[in-house]
């Protein structure tokens, strides 16, 4: 097994993970090699890689591997491309590697592009079968502000005696074969026994073969607990959150005619929240996992507009609860709980945009993204967005920008135009909202760097 570390200028580094190339000379196993791409770069664009001409990777995200892909054993010419927003790509390398027959890669990209720090780790081991009634696994420490850790494998419930394993941060295991079964994966800062972060019981499958890389923990849920685990398989990955991580919900007021509301979740004896505003919104409120219920009412009587509505919240997903429609009851826009999820993983080299249409007056309308407020040619870069609709991560280049919204087919701009600096590494998010009582003119409640 040898260790590789290859330092880069930030997305370089990142990229220089696809060293392979597609099997074109039969199957012959002495004379082929495997390869798998790893994404642990929490802060990096997706990444496409080909080699020789052939595409390995498209678009992988953080949190995923390709799965090994067999290459022949040979030298590859490799192109390297971040994907920019705007569909655009970038060539951010161009070289030759060589691949040993009879061996198994995994490139991992770790580190910060926003602190220069990102590289690679590849790992190289034989690449031989696992032992029937066993299972393999091997692990690396790819979370840069995690400290040298301990990691403990036992049986579900088991005491924390002595480490497994001490690793610090772009260190990695021997493989390590166990009797396949259920286990517990614990880490620990080393020498303490206090859990930063817990499994809870992980199966190990007779003839499994994984490799558990400590990732930056960027989900939701549980922001104390600093890692997570990305286990990749030979054909792809999981990632394993803390156990006790639950979702983070945020509750929004966009109810135009309506006044100040309490908010209370899981029919609790206290309103999680008081006398919220229209177009305010609640924090991010950590909830288990599962089906939640949000309770809305009107604050000075208590009267409820939206009983228990339920909410389904999955393990390290951001959720916005949005009450919306009218309380005007000649028209057809009851008030409800609009529950969307929201991609908040900061992008170094973008800026992400969410929004939501929120207007019961608007109808169908397009968005405008332009570098200036003339739209006159310029192509939507959200076409037909109805009401109720919403899209979450779309990638904008960092930089001066105008936003405008007009109803759909028009030039005619109806919110706008907003003059809005974006900058990699941030979130914006808005809500196309009536204005107050209802009706024009329409406007936006912003969030994060757009409130």
């Amino acid at each position: 097994m040898k260790k590789w570390y290859s330092t880069a200028l930030v997305i370089l580094g990142l990229t220089l993970v696809g060293c392979g190339g597609s099997d074109s000379n039969g199957n012959n196993p002495h004379t082929q090699a495997k390869l798998r791409v790893i994404h642990a770069g929490a802060d990096a664009p997706k990444v496409n890689v080909s080699a020789s001409g052939t595409e390995l990777v498209s678009g992988l995200d953080y949190g995923s591997s390709s799965g090994f892909a067999t290459v022949n054993a040979q030298s590859y010419a490799v192109d390297v491309n971040a994907v920019l927003p705007n569909n655009k790509t970038t060539t951010v390398i161009q070289e030759n590697y060589a691949l040993g027959a009879e061996k198994n890669y995994s490139a991992v990209a770790v580190g910060s592009v926003a602190d220069s720090t990102l590289e690679i780790v590849v790992l190289e081991n034989a690449d031989e079968p696992v032992a029937s009634g066993y299972a393999r696994v091997q692990v690396l420490h790819g979370t840069p502000a995690a400290p040298t850790v301990d990691v403990y494998v036992t049986a579900p419930g088991g005491a924390l005696s002595s480490p497994t394993l001490t690793l610090s941060y772009r260190q990695f295991s021997d493989q390590i074969s166990v009797p396949a079964g259920d286990y517990q994966i614990r880490i620990t800062p080393t020498g303490s026994q206090t859990v930063v972060y817990d499994s809870g019981t992980a199966p190990l499958a007779s003839g499994s073969d994984s490799l558990f890389v400590a990732i930056p923990n960027v989900y939701a849920g549980n922001s104390t607990v600093p890692v997570a685990l990305l286990a990749a398989s030979g054909s792809g990955a999981t990632v394993i959150l803390d156990q006790g991580t639950g979702g983070d919900l945020r509750v929004v007021h966009a109810v135009a005619d309506a006044p100040a509301v309490n908010v209370t979740l899981n029919n609790s004896a206290t309103p999680a929240v008081t006398g919220l505003q229209y177009l305010n919104e609640t924090d991010f409120v950590t909830v288990p996992s599962g089906e939640q219920t949000v309770t809305v009412a009107v604050q000075s009587n208590n009267q409820p507009v939206i009983q228990d509505k339920a909410v389904n919240i999955d393990k390290g997903v951001f959720y916005n609860a949005i009450a919306l429609g009218s309380v005007d009851a000649s028209d057809a826009f009851d008030v409800e709980l609009l529950a969307v999820e929201e991609d908040r993983r900061k992008v170094a080299t973008e800026a992400k945009l969410s929004l939501v249409h929120g207007s019961v007056s608007a109808g169908t309308v397009d968005v405008y993204v332009t570098p200036t407020a003339d739209i006159s040619s310029a192509t939507p870069a959200i076409a037909g967005f109805e009401y109720k609709q919403s899209v979450t991560g779309v990638a904008i280049a960092p930089g001066d920008a105008v936003v405008s919204v007009t109803p759909a087919g028009s030039k005619t701009v109806a919110i706008g135009p907003l003059n809005v600096m974006f900058e990699g590494g941030k979130l914006y998010g808005a809500i196309a909202q009536d204005a107050q009582n209802g009706g024009a003119p329409l406007t936006v409640n912003g969030f994060d760097e757009l409130n």
